[in-house]
């Protein structure tokens, strides 16, 4: 990874459009269309910006011809502001929804459509409790879990679908959108996402906080309330936990080709190479990665398209690093709260942070800095 030079200006400064919010930022989500940037707030409101830089860095970078060294210039104008809506109470849930725009939800059950532009529109005013989780399906459909229902929203305006009755905390719709995984206070359950009536498979792994499905649909990857991770194969009911985690995993990444999970958790990035599973492993195997440090990590991202990771820690540092290497390249020097919510645009050009402390931002990278 080269890094391009600045005379004063940091790297951050330089690459990132970056905003201060007055409230926490606990999710982000990119629309289908990959135009559209939203920020969902702890204080129920959602933060819009368009994925694009208007002056991105490739357009204000130079490369000497007689030393070779790239400088990036400093932007020349002020970068335009958020666009800012109000949802509901918190906690705000959004994924994105249709061929362009969010869907979001908050802790008294109204469920809106929302447009990059920050037009607000109602799906519905549910009564039985808040929206606990959403997740974006196909077709431009979104899941959503709120009272004990899981309800799949057509963004043409169809009529709503009730899948499933069950309890979830976090959802996570399998690649192939015919199996959905749903986070109780027990455990894992596993329904088919449609209106057939069948019983759930069921695992009882206790408190589930976060799930994530491996690209290929093949496992299923889930952090423990109580610490560490589990892995499951639905399709033989294989269970493989991983424990040992000293913090809470809050993150769950998958590599594109689903060999690599990167997960929260530690004081220094964990990468598991999945993949050593189908060599034989009774478990998967770490691959050391970036630096050991005193602040745990928070927020992880795997890169689309390469065998990088982004990771954020507690103190808001945010670094890349390729897998497997124990440099890293810091995006983002420690501020005043936690970098938790991370993750890239598809074509893995932007990546966009939110934070503990109200940061929010969309950093852009040269084409030329990661070879």
């Amino acid at each position: 990874m080269d890094r391009p030079e600045a005379d004063s200006a940091t790297f951050y400064e330089l690459l990132a459009r970056h905003w201060r919010l007055d409230a926490a930022v606990g999710q982000l989500a990119f629309d289908a269309a990959g135009a559209s940037l939203a920020f969902g707030l702890a204080d129920g409101r959602v933060a819009l910006a368009p994925v694009a830089d208007a002056e991105p860095p490739q357009d204000r970078c130079r490369v000497a011809a007689d030393t070779g060294r790239a400088t990036i210039s400093p932007r020349r104008k002020p970068v335009p502001p958020l666009v800012l809506a109000a949802i509901d109470a918190a906690p705000v849930r959004l994924a994105a929804f249709g061929a362009a725009g969010f869907i979001a939800g908050g802790g008294n059950g109204r469920l809106v459509r929302l447009s990059a532009s920050g037009a607000v529109e109602t799906l519905v005013d549910l009564d039985c409790g808040p929206v606990q989780a959403i997740v974006p399906a196909s077709g431009g459909r979104a899941l959503v879990a709120a009272g004990g229902m899981l309800v799949a929203y057509d963004p043409d305006g169809g009529t709503a679908q009730a899948l499933s009755r069950l309890e979830a905390g976090a959802l996570a719709l399998a690649p192939d959108g015919q199996v959905v995984a749903a986070a109780g206070p027990d455990g894992l359950a596993i329904p088919a996402c449609d209106a057939e009536a069948r019983e759930a498979a069921v695992f009882d792994l206790g408190p589930v906080s976060t799930l994530s499905w491996s690209p290929d649909g093949i496992w299923l990857a889930a952090a423990l309330g109580e610490g560490g991770i589990v892995l499951v194969r639905p399709r033989d009911g294989r269970v493989i936990p991983v424990p040992g985690y000293p913090a809470p995993v809050r993150d769950l990444a998958w590599s594109a080709d689903s060999g690599l999970l990167a997960t929260s958790g530690a004081f220094r990035i964990i990468v598991w190479d999945i993949a050593a599973l189908g060599r034989g492993a009774d478990k998967p195997e770490a691959i050391g990665t970036g630096r050991a440090g005193l602040v745990p990590v928070e927020g992880v991202a795997m890169h689309p398209g390469r065998s990088l990771v982004a990771a954020g820690r507690a103190d808001g540092t945010v670094v890349i690093a390729q897998v497997g290497s124990r440099d890293e390249l810091t995006v983002k020097a420690p501020g005043q709260g936690a970098a938790r919510a991370m993750g890239w645009s598809r074509d893995g050009r932007h990546l966009a942070l939110g934070g503990a402390d109200g940061e929010a931002a969309i950093v852009t990278f040269p084409p030329h800095l990661f070879k």
